[in-house]
């Protein structure tokens, strides 16, 4: 199966919850309206990019349940079962377990140690090797974890803790084959020195100004960035310049409040057969206005 090839994304709703209970840096004012109107946008994105939707209810008790990417570890037909760093998330793998387990049938392995943390955004496939950032969210025993699961890949822990990053994901990021994007500022361009000592392969790095530069999803032979607005003129510019690939843009100020990325907000997956159904909390009622299994508008 060829990396970063996908034709479903699992994305969750976003609770009323996240205006007030999501967590931030500090106290920073959420209009979940804005947030919701960026999830949207970004759910059209995804179908641009050939992108089926498996779209799960919004759970109030966890108001963060829409970065669902922190929840499981996809790679191939292999699925690792996360334990989330911050103790408020930790519920919200239950969902997204019974998903692709009992739904979507995939091959599902479980953190086996009791005091093991990892945040799927800590976790950097390559096509290559797996970097894992060590850090805020995840621990040593986390990246163990992901050794275990996926015994096919050489797996690299890469510490971040004495960085201001919070997930290995937010400093450096796939843009293509074997190519890599490093954010702006002094805790990207650490952990890229670290992980540049440890990699196996050798990468084409594209350095970016700004500190939302490595905010990038890689899938289908495209890329999905943040605005111009967001990126800078000159980290914009760099893009045009350096990259060939069809790219779209979408907005994420609001969600990046609640520390949301681009590749947070979803769990990408490959599935050769066609999905009729997908049953998750969502009601019966729901199944047409939110299951997007096509190409449907959301």
């Amino acid at each position: 199966m060829a990396a970063f090839h996908y034709n479903y994304a699992i994305v969750s709703r976003i609770p009323n919850s996240f205006k007030d209970k999501a967590i931030t840096a500090g106290n920073e004012q959420i209009d979940v309206e804005k947030a919701r109107e960026e999830y949207k946008e970004l759910l059209v994105v995804l179908q641009k990019c050939d992108i089926n939707l498996i779209e799960l209810q919004e759970d109030e008790k966890y108001p963060d349940c829409c970065f669902v990417e922190d929840t499981a570890v996809v790679i191939g037909g292999t699925v690792l079962i996360t334990r989330p760093g911050h103790p408020s998330r930790q519920g919200e793998v239950g969902e997204i377990r019974r998903v692709l387990k009992n739904d979507l049938h995939f091959n599902v392995s479980e953190m086996k140690e009791a005091d093991a943390k990892l945040d799927g955004g800590d976790v950097l496939f390559t096509g290559k090797e797996i970097f894992v950032g060590v850090g805020k969210r995840t621990n040593n025993a986390g990246a163990t974890a992901v050794a275990t699961a996926f015994i096919d890949y050489d797996v690299v822990p890469i510490n971040i803790g004495d960085t201001d990053v919070l997930h290995l994901k937010d400093a450096v990021n796939v843009i293509g084959r074997e190519e890599l994007v490093v954010a702006g500022g002094d805790g990207p361009r650490t952990i890229m020195k670290r992980m540049d000592a440890l990699k196996t392969f050798n990468y084409k790095i594209l350095q970016m100004p700004s500190p939302l530069g490595a905010d990038m999803l890689y899938l289908n032979g495209r890329l999905i960035h943040r605005t111009n607005e967001e990126l800078t003129k000159e980290g914009y510019g760099l893009l045009d310049e350096k990259l060939q690939c069809t790219r779209h843009q979408t907005s994420l100020r609001e969600l990046s409040k609640a520390y949301g990325t681009i590749s947070s907000m979803c769990i990408l997956l490959r599935i050769n057969r066609r999905i009729q159904k997908v049953l998750s909390n969502v009601t019966e009622p729901d199944l047409t206005q939110f299951l997007s299994i096509g190409h449907q508008k959301p």
